[in-house]
């Protein structure tokens, strides 16, 4: 067993080095990293750049000298792919988001360096499907009185609305797993859920570097879909899309059509399926969630709908699309606390949409909302701005006694 685990050690070394091997140490990975902004000592751990210090630590040792700096970068990085897209600029392609992912499985094969909050999600993950340490039997909790049809081998229906684990357990993105399901009844979709059958994405496993963990939920949940007939699936979340999509074996989906919902509901509109009557007289700025944007390229759609809902003036803020600021929650984040960061980026971003006149921020994702949500409250803004889902805004475009907008 020890001689497994150590080859398995050394395979994640030598391909996080080879990885690694063409940083030419422009730095250009560290001035795009958001963290960069807002941590002290952030350019001290990386002084050289990150890759250059991933790569170094790795090569000297991770349980001396380099072990708690590289812990912090390591952990602390929210995977927005920003630093990716720095290095294509230098023709050198690093893919530093592979070797800090590596390098987090290799921090916890050693079984070194993670969180309570980290070790918490993943015993949760393995007793409970779901990151949060609460029951299997309360997943579809948020359901009851919504008459939604739950999937099971007799059913033939044209959609699984997969929910995620935040929409299931979280009350604030409860409201926003109705207001799609309200969606796809109002467009007249055949759709059903998993209910309490439902099982994480696997998303918090990967994120925090638990492999092993990821590869099994992955696996039961493609036996599970494939059990049930599963041929197209929208989700709530970017990551579980995301994860679906990119990291689930492309040869074992069985050709299942995946879907963030926003490209669902784009998809409604531009078909005649889905409209709104309902003017809502407000100036919005879109936060694009990293694993929609720069992961999936996924930029124009909820645009789009948010173009359709009558009275919407879009604004965009300075940092947009492909430069759009992290919210801060991805990369396993929601699981870990930093407290050495001097300023958060919700924060930023609450700021930065006042800057040109926004009322409402809107995003398409669980840890956007609640990250930039908890920004305003914590920043005094609530009399100045707002933050919603995009599916919460549709649906107070379409029904007036839909989700409600605050006035001003």
């Amino acid at each position: 067993m020890e001689e497994v685990e150590k080859s398995k050690e050394d395979e994640l070394k030598r391909s996080i080095l080879d990885g690694l091997a063409n940083c030419i140490h422009c730095r250009f990975c560290l001035r795009s990293c958001p963290l960069f902004e807002i941590t002290d000592g952030w350019e001290r751990q990386g002084a050289s750049g990150i890759s250059t210090s991933l790569y170094n630590a790795v090569k000297w040792g991770l349980e001396e000298e380099y072990s708690d700096a590289l812990r912090d970068l390591l952990f602390s990085c929210t995977t927005c792919k920003n630093c990716v897209l720095a290095c294509e600029q230098t023709s050198m392609g690093v893919d530093l988001l592979d070797g800090i992912k590596k390098g987090r499985q290799l921090f916890v094969e050693k079984m070194i360096g993670l969180m309570p909050q980290q070790k918490g999600a993943l015993e949760s993950l393995i007793k409970y499907s779901n990151p949060y340490g609460n029951m299997p039997a309360e997943r579809a909790n948020w359901a009851k009185g919504l008459d939604i049809p739950t999937l099971h081998k007799e059913t033939d229906l044209e959609v699984l609305y997969y929910v995620g684990c935040t929409p299931s357990y979280d009350e604030r993105i409860q409201s926003v797993a109705k207001a799609i399901v309200q969606l796809l009844k109002k467009a007249q979709i055949p759709f059903g859920i998993l209910g309490d059958e439902e099982s994480c994405c696997g998303c918090p496993a990967d994120r925090i570097g638990e492999e092993a963990l990821f590869q099994e939920l992955a696996k039961n949940n493609l036996e599970q879909f494939k059990s049930l007939g599963v041929r197209r699936i929208i989700t709530t979340s970017p990551h579980c899309y995301d994860t679906f999509v990119n990291l689930y074996p492309k040869e074992i989906k069985n050709g299942i059509k995946i879907e963030h919902y926003t490209q669902f509901f784009s998809d409604l509109i531009d078909k005649g399926k889905l409209s709104f009557k309902n003017s809502i007289k407000k100036k919005v700025t879109y936060q694009d969630p990293c694993y929609l944007g720069r992961h999936n390229n996924i930029y124009e759609e909820p645009r789009k709908i948010l173009r359709s809902i009558p009275g919407i003036k879009l604004v965009e803020m300075k940092r947009a699309r492909t430069d759009s600021l992290c919210c801060g929650g991805g990369g396993g984040r929601m699981w870990a606390d930093f407290s050495e960061e001097k300023a958060r980026l919700g924060d930023i971003r609450a700021r930065e949409a006042l800057e040109v006149g926004a009322e409402i921020i809107v995003t398409a994702c669980p840890f956007c909302l609640i990250n930039i949500e908890d920004a305003i409250k914590t920043g005094g803004l609530e009399n100045r701005l707002e933050v919603k889902d995009l599916a919460e805004l549709m649906l107070a475009g379409i029904d007036k006694g839909g989700i409600q907008v605050n006035g001003r």
